[in-house]
């Protein structure tokens, strides 16, 4: 009697400390409110993709327009920990929430405007910056299961503007690949190409896609003499070299009301495995 008490006990606990986790899908964001009600005092936003943790499940119905079609639901209680706020919890709108887990795009933030690149995953921190026309680089570096290209990616605009444009180049440099297996991208030589505007993929959103390395990009580099090569990197004539790109750059430049131009270029470093 006393282990079927103890059991009833166990099952009562787990069910009491089960998460309610669903998943943001308003692509522009979710508010966060103080209380259930539109007219209450706005706390955070939750960008598309974000896991809530639902606390409590309010009665209080609401409908919302979204272009041409209505969107029914209530207000829930989320715990603010779960989305990395500044606030101990708070009510958002569950007719944008799902149960199906989203995978969060890549965000870079900026004063003008925001960057999201769906489904591109890279190192949890920026690996480093760089400066090139005073314009500050963040370098990102990609996992050897992923890809820059042929993704789709947002600007979000914080500002009134004219025009926002997108564009993509590639830095291939010289693949060295040792006898032991070792393998490095090195800067004894490397060709830039040039920067090609990405397609609008849909104006409502300001929705672009990457574009995939050209066959005349891939096969465009410079002429430069192999034993000096191998003298300046000091490589035994086993070693083995190839082109291949090391860097795909992203440049965004919006153009606001006033003619004003904002420019934010990103990096993102290849991995040795897309070297072929």
């Amino acid at each position: 009697m006393f282990l079927r008490i103890l059991a009833v006990a166990c099952f009562a606990l787990s069910v009491a400390h089960a998460q309610d986790i669903q998943y943001v899908n308003a692509e522009n964001g979710l508010v966060i409110r103080e209380q259930p009600n539109q007219g209450a005092t706005k706390i955070g936003i939750l960008d598309y993709g974000t896991a809530v943790e639902i606390i409590e499940h309010t009665n209080l119905h609401l409908d919302v327009k979204d272009n041409d079609k209505k969107v029914s639901g209530k207000w829930v209680k989320i715990k603010g920990p779960a989305v990395g706020e500044y606030f101990e919890d708070g009510y958002v709108f569950n007719g944008y929430l799902t149960d199906e887990k989203i995978e969060q795009p890549l965000k870079i933030a900026g004063d003008a405007f925001t960057i999201y690149i769906d489904k591109l995953h890279t190192d949890a921190e920026i690996k480093s910056s760089s400066v090139e026309n005073d314009i500050v680089m963040p370098v990102f570096k990609i996992n050897n299961n992923e890809t820059v290209e042929n993704r789709y990616l947002k600007v979000k605009h914080h500002q009134s503007y004219r025009t926002i444009e997108v564009f993509q180049r590639y830095k291939n440099s010289i693949v060295v690949k040792k006898k032991d297996g070792e393998a490095a991208f090195t800067d004894f030589q490397h060709y830039t190409s040039s920067w090609k505007p990405l397609k609008l993929e849909f104006s409502k959103g300001n929705i672009f896609k990457t574009a995939t390395l050209s066959a005349k990009d891939s096969k465009r580099f410079g002429s430069f003499d192999k034993a000096e090569l191998y003298s300046t990197l000091n490589l035994e004539d086993s070693a083995t070299y190839s082109i291949a790109p090391s860097h795909i750059e992203l440049k965004v430049i919006m153009t606001d009301i006033d003619g004003y131009k904002t420019e934010k270029i990103v990096i993102f470093e290849l991995p040795l495995s897309k070297a072929s």
